[in-house]
């Protein structure tokens, strides 16, 4: 397999930008590679008409482009392919270009080529979004250019080789997918975070071992400078090898022979060389961040932050001021009795469960499904609904549901009701008679947003303009 390697050249190459996309991985590419000169190519399945918005900030390049289909053509005429990362490299067009000679490429690989400066690398099955973007906020917060990137949308490529890269800090978002890449090219970042890992991506995974090898490669090719952040007594990450300094974290306290950051008497507290110093006080903080979702997703954050080298005093100001992110367990303003929470990125039926135990009071009225089910196991998310959940509101014939109203049925739940789109199920929630007491209603799908939805973005998006109008 060719790779672009450290000190290789795009200029005056022809690279062919493979899946452009709605989201800023295609564009990224696109722009890094005609930003370095190469003569860019890009080839997406979707028409014109539906990467209208992406293809608008390209028409100021000498850009060619094959939509609508992929050409044999383009794969074999080319020095380079970039790749989605959401491509898998078997796709028969790769293959062409594989077996051709033709170095196959993604833009994690070129990032971790190309970057010369320290950056922060953050993995997990759930809650490395939230994660990612606290930590380059309490960055920022700081005094540290930081800006977070990766696996949410930002291209990581546009950090590399700006003229004041070297003042930049990334902190990437890391899936199992783009580890996998990094994986090719023997590289880790050089701090290191791993938040969990549970079952997800059993659509692409043939074994829970195969999704754990990519995810292991946050830490596989790190240096014994580098530094590697864990949650302390998980019974599958706590003990993995690594040559690497280690910083844990726990909602308890942590023995006296760990060194990070833990939960004590209502603070979050630092623990280092059997020292400890409080960061926080936890009545300081603002509400959404007091849901123990979110606040069991503070401490990787200030371990992250410490490893960096960020004075510890720094560190609660960044905490206190973050807003949060959509689609994270994002509480969204209700009226009277009624709040609602977009937790469109729970797309595992784990998060479900979690989502179900953040909610400690009322009646809860979840809608779920509305996408594809990527072949996980649904028991455990049926019985945790059929033990708290008033009213399940699923959708029509897409994957998710079926599988989901499969469970449900198995376990005797039988208050569920069924919904053509977003904007009727949000309606029927509403509409709902219990108001006896407070209602959360709580969009928590367990799966992906396609083949209903686009994305869990537009999921999102659409729950929260429904709640909006229905509000008005």
């Amino acid at each position: 397999m060719k790779l672009f390697k450290s000190g290789d050249t795009l200029e005056n190459k022809k690279v062919l930008i493979m899946g452009l996309g709605t989201k800023d991985g295609g564009l990224g590419a696109a722009l890094y590679a005609s930003k370095h000169g190469a003569e860019v190519t890009v080839t997406d399945l979707h028409e014109q008409s539906e990467l209208k918005d992406v293809l608008s900030k390209l028409k100021h390049l000498n850009i060619k482009f094959t939509l609508g289909k992929h050409s044999e053509a383009d794969f074999i005429t080319t020095d380079m392919v970039i790749r989605n990362p959401g491509i898998k490299r078997s796709n028969k067009f790769l293959q062409i270009s594989n077996k051709a000679g033709i170095p196959v490429e993604s833009p994690i690989g070129l990032f971790c080529e190309t970057k010369k400066t320290n950056w922060i690398g953050i993995t997990g099955t759930k809650g490395k979004s939230f994660t990612t973007h606290l930590t380059s906020h309490i960055l920022n917060s700081a005094g540290v250019n930081s800006v977070a990137a990766g696996n949410n949308c930002v291209s990581p490529l546009r950090y590399v080789d700006n003229s004041n890269d070297k003042n930049i800090y990334p902190v990437l978002e890391l899936s199992s997918w783009q580890l996998r890449e990094m994986n090719f090219h023997k590289k880790s970042p050089h701090i290191a975070c791993w938040l969990n890992f549970f079952p997800d991506h059993m659509n692409w995974y043939n074994t829970m071992e195969e999704y754990k090898f990519d995810k292991e490669s946050i830490l596989r090719h790190q240096h014994k400078n580098d530094i590697l952040v864990l949650p302390a007594g998980d019974p599958v990450l706590s003990d993995i090898p690594s040559i690497a300094r280690k910083y844990y974290f726990s909602s308890t306290r942590l023995p006296e022979n760990l060194d990070g950051s833990f939960i004590q008497s209502n603070r979050i507290v630092w623990q280092e060389n059997n020292t400890t110093t409080e960061i926080i006080n936890l009545d300081s903080l603002p509400r959404h961040m007091r849901i123990p979702l979110h606040l069991n997703l503070i401490l990787p954050a200030v371990c992250c932050a410490i490893a960096s080298g960020l004075d510890k005093n720094k560190i609660a100001e960044g905490i206190t001021s973050f807003p949060g992110i959509p689609h994270r367990f994002q509480v969204l303003s209700g009226q009277n009795n009624i709040s609602f929470i977009n937790d469109s990125a729970a797309t595992t039926p784990n998060s479900v469960i979690k989502a179900l135990d953040n909610i400690k009071t009322g009646n809860i009225i979840l809608i779920a499904g509305g996408g594809g089910h990527k072949n996980l196991n649904y028991t455990d998310m049926a019985k945790a609904i059929k033990n708290k959940v008033e009213l399940v509101i699923l959708f029509k014939s897409d994957p998710a549901s079926i599988k989901i109203r499969e469970e449900l049925e198995k376990n005797n739940f039988i208050n569920l009701l069924t919904a053509e789109n977003m904007s009727e199920a949000v309606k029927i929630a509403k509409d709902y008679p219990a108001r006896d007491k407070k209602t959360t209603i709580l969009l928590s799908p367990g799966c992906s947003g396609a083949p209903f939805f686009v994305d869990l973005f537009q999921r999102g998006e659409q729950f929260i303009s429904s709640t909006q109008a229905d509000n008005s």
